[in-house]
């Protein structure tokens, strides 16, 4: 009888472990597609966001849903966004953003990503964070092409000082061409704008061809920007000449004090046109925003030097982390 009981005592409290287990599998952590709808929510995390990088700026990542699938999910009052390099298969995160313990919501990524089969990263926004808990566990790897620009907003607006000369004068040489107008682009009239984007590409292709792919994709994204306008927050400008645009510029806050430049195309014919549009815009941008993140080059030759050449303050550094 006594051991009719024991070995009775032993199923049950396998089985209740089995239970705990399969509870433990069931908790998974649940992520959801992000949309403009979210804005509220990610709205009411700025007030803990200090990095500035491109890629976690809720218009972004709403955009390039089409492509990376951004989501998102709220774990102990923290903000959690990821996007999928592969469907279901390799996932991105991007540092938790909120009051909880980063570390241990990490750790929880960690979990869940094992649990899922899937293979994580991590952009390593939260360097101290990373280094001191997580570096044993995760290959890494420097992203050159991918280090985000960041400038002072009154640097840009103004062009001031010595470095910024050759900027100076390709203002003031289109000043000196060309009777210009700055317009505020909103809901009403951002059609011009994927008018002009549509008809930039299509003459851009023909010289760089091997670039296809991508005007295709940055299409898709001005028109989801202008399908969305008002939605996801973006503030945006264009240059006229003789009621014709020959430049304009969207993008969004990344945080309250960043913000973040998506798109900016100019008609090339039109010598200093990127030069002008850059500089009125910043003039124009709310005095709130201290910095400028004009995201990164892609490892181009030109738009490296072209960044390189507005005197930036700060490249970031995007590292990403696989986990072993």
């Amino acid at each position: 009888m006594k051991k009719v009981f024991s070995l009775t005592f032993v199923r049950v409290i396998n089985l209740i472990f089995a239970k705990l287990k399969l509870k433990k599998r069931i908790i998974m952590l649940e992520f959801k597609l992000i949309t403009p709808e979210d804005k509220e929510i990610f709205d009411s995390f700025y007030k803990y966001k200090t990095i500035k990088n491109c890629e976690t700026a809720f218009a972004n990542l709403c955009a390039y849903s089409f492509a990376l699938h951004g989501e998102y999910a709220i774990i102990d009052n923290t903000l959690i966004t990821r996007v999928h390099f592969k469907l279901n298969q390799e996932i991105c995160y991007h540092c938790p953003t909120g009051k909880g313990d980063k570390v241990k919501i990490i750790n929880q990524l960690i979990d869940d990503s094992k649990e899922k089969g899937f293979t994580m990263k991590m952009m390593i926004d939260c360097e101290e964070v990373f280094k001191e808990n997580f570096c044993s566990r995760f290959t890494c790897e420097h992203k050159r092409e991918y280090f985000d620009y960041i400038y002072l907003r009154e640097s840009l607006a103004t062009l001031s000082g010595k470095k910024l000369q050759a900027k100076r004068n390709h203002v003031n040489k289109f000043t000196k061409t060309y009777e210009y107008e700055y317009i505020k682009i909103d809901s009403s009239n951002i059609h011009l704008c994927v008018d002009f984007a549509e008809r930039w590409l299509v003459e851009n292709s023909k010289t760089n061809p091997e670039n296809l792919n991508g005007y295709h994709e940055e299409l898709i994204v001005i028109k989801y920007f202008a399908g969305h306008f008002n939605d996801l927050g973006l503030i945006a400008g264009a240059i006229l000449v003789e009621g014709k645009m020959v430049a304009f510029t969207l993008g969004s806050k990344v945080n309250n004090e960043t913000f973040c430049t998506h798109i900016e195309k100019a008609n090339k014919d039109y010598d200093g046109a990127y030069s002008v549009i850059n500089k009125e815009f910043a003039n124009h941008l709310p005095e709130e925003f201290i910095y400028i993140n004009r995201e990164e080059d892609l490892g181009l030759e030109g738009l490296r030097k072209a960044k390189l050449s507005y005197n930036p303050i700060e490249l970031i550094t995007k590292t990403v982390a696989t986990l072993l």
